[in-house]
């Protein structure tokens, strides 16, 4: 399936979500009490997890609604692809009979 812009996107967001969680957390594990306060962090974290699942629903979604691309054959007359259940080729023009 070829992946839309949005798609793209998508996955390029989540994956910088996934690599600025990463640091965070390290960032948490190492924290030796001077710098940024540790609830704030955590806090951060959160959002960055709850973005996260968001980008993950926006991807469902988009592959829930993906279309279906009808089975194609070659018409045997041009060798152009038409869909299988076709009946006339809409290059040549060519009666063919439906494939099932």
């Amino acid at each position: 399936m070829k992946e839309s812009s949005i798609e793209k996107n998508a996955l390029a967001a989540n994956e910088r979500l996934t690599a600025a969680q990463r640091q965070l957390d390290a960032e948490i594990r190492t924290y030796d009490g001077s710098g940024p306060d540790l609830e704030a962090m955590n806090e951060i974290s959160e959002r960055l997890r709850e973005a996260r699942l968001c980008i993950d629903q926006i991807q469902q979604h988009i592959e829930a609604s993906a279309e279906v691309v009808p089975p194609r054959r070659d018409c045997p007359a041009c060798g152009k692809s038409i869909r299988v259940q076709a009946t006339l080729c809409g290059y040549c023009w060519t009666r063919v009979s439906p494939s099932l």
